[in-house]
């Protein structure tokens, strides 16, 4: 009977020190989900078209105009011993300066187009959700080799990606959801 107790324990012994013997050995792992930055280039403000109103220009401006044309008449008056004397008398004519306003050019509106404006936008989006399964243990109770998002079938995705360091073997999950 003590052999029997003797030869029991030596069996429960690896099993309960969590060692594998005979068989295929798994272990349960979790990954937390994976993410992934995108950058996407979005409209900010589309093409726009302002109208701008250019005010009109006017200037001042100064011309002679004629007052009273000039000219010849005949002009008669007496003499000192009374006679009639008469005569062409000329004038010249008559100029004055005369101001205004003219419009130098009209007023117009201008058309001003701004080119669209674009922004580039972060942000984060899920490349793998968080799986959870029953992975193979390297060996009857030898270390683990591998990499977690490799025996958990996640394709193009790193430890570093995910932040776990462990290693698993590779081969089937059995998901444990």
């Amino acid at each position: 009977m003590i052999a029997a107790a003797l030869g029991g324990m030596a069996f429960a012994g690896p099993a309960m020190a969590g060692g594998c013997y005979g068989g295929e050995c798994y272990r349960y792992a979790v990954t937390p989900p994976v993410y992934a930055t995108e950058q996407q280039n979005v409209l900010v403000r589309p093409p726009r078209t302002i109208y701008r109103t250019v005010p009109p220009v006017y200037d001042t401006v100064e011309e002679r105009v004629l007052v009273a044309p000039g000219g010849r008449f005949w002009q008669e008056s007496r003499g000192p011993g009374g006679e009639l004397i008469g005569c062409w008398v000329s004038t010249p004519p008559r100029f004055a300066l005369r101001r205004r306003t003219v419009l130098v050019r009209p007023a117009e509106t201008v058309p001003e187009t701004f080119p669209p404006e674009y922004a580039t936008v972060s942000r984060r989006v899920l490349v793998a959700p968080a799986r959870a399964g029953w992975v193979p243990v390297g060996g009857y109770g030898g270390p683990l080799v591998g990499s977690l998002p490799d025996a958990l079938g996640i394709t193009g995705a790193s430890s570093a990606d995910i932040g776990v360091g462990l290693g698993f073997s590779r081969g089937s999950i059995y998901d444990g959801y």
